[in-house]
């Protein structure tokens, strides 16, 4: 017999530990038996962007619990089974960093990624959730509501595994365990050391020239570019702009350099995803920082 429990985090901004909302929906021998969901009180600000995903302000969750309140009815409700999340990289940065910020104890948490699982199973041009959805010919109402998420995740995994002997037989080469994410966490705590030093970054000079373009605007970076990171950053507030790390924070252009992988960065799709969206925000290449370097030297 399958049994599972599908999970949803919504989030308040672009930091993993602020959690606003989870959903959760458990799965035995194929039919949704239980279901669970809850805001949650992040204890830190709402981003325009993240408010314009879920729809979750402030007020909404002026009166609700905290993390720590709501993760002991979480692990309730899991118990000994294996957790499944589409894009669970995510899901599953979340709540290990949740975790983390309000040191609670770690469970060892067996999950899988739904998404994934598609990939490995069927062929379709997109395996977003509500292209899945909509590949299985599933009705999808309110996505990014973290309830109708984990009940979409759960529908697409019940099909997916029709694929397979069993559950368990997909999860013998197919299991991650949230206590083994302490070497990501690790690189994590080092890059955000790493930008706290970024946008400690102080100006040299004290007369800015106003025409800049950079003046008075907020700047996210990524990719690899000609300069070094530090330097670019000190170019920004040399002219009068500020460095933003979190992409899901308010920003008024994205520079963007090379990626290994030779595709745009997840930084640089969020932002055209926001672009899209309405959003004016201005992208600037390397070589187009280059240029703007060379004409204001």
């Amino acid at each position: 017999m399958n049994e599972f429990v599908a999970l949803d985090f919504e989030t308040a901004n672009g930091k993993p530990a602020s959690v606003c909302s989870v959903g959760m929906v458990k799965v035995r021998d194929n039919m949704m038996t239980e279901t669970f969901y809850t805001l949650v009180n992040p204890e830190d600000y709402f981003s325009k962007g993240n408010i314009a995903v879920h729809g979750i302000t402030p007020e909404d969750v002026a009166d609700a619990p905290i993390f720590p309140e709501v993760f002991e009815h979480m692990l309730d409700f899991i118990g000994e089974l294996p957790v499944v999340a589409h894009f669970a990289r995510f899901d599953m940065n979340v709540l290990y960093a949740s975790i983390q910020r309000y040191q609670l104890d770690m469970p060892t948490l067996k999950y899988f990624c739904s998404c994934n699982m598609a990939r490995k199973t069927v062929k379709h041009h997109s395996y977003s959730l509500k292209n899945m959805m909509a590949y299985y010919q599933l009705d999808f109402h309110g996505h990014h509501h973290a309830l109708n998420d984990a009940k979409a995740s759960a529908m697409i995994t019940v099909r997916l595994l029709k694929s397979y002997p069993s559950l368990d037989d997909y999860l013998k080469k197919n299991r991650s365990y949230l206590s083994a994410m302490k070497n990501k966490a690790t690189k994590k705590a080092q890059l955000d050391r790493y930008n706290k030093d970024l946008v400690s970054v102080k100006p040299t000079v004290s007369d800015f020239d106003m025409t800049h373009p950079f003046h008075g605007k907020t700047i996210a970076i990524t990719g690899t570019l000609h300069m070094k990171r530090k330097e670019t950053v000190q170019y920004i507030v040399d002219h009068g702009g500020k460095f933003e790390p979190d992409i899901g924070a308010p920003i008024d252009i994205l520079i963007f350099g090379t990626q290994k992988s030779g595709k745009p960065s997840k930084k640089e799709t969020i932002i055209k995803n926001k672009i899209a969206s309405g959003q004016e925000i201005l992208l600037i290449s390397d070589d187009k920082l280059q240029q703007l370097i060379t004409f204001y030297s």
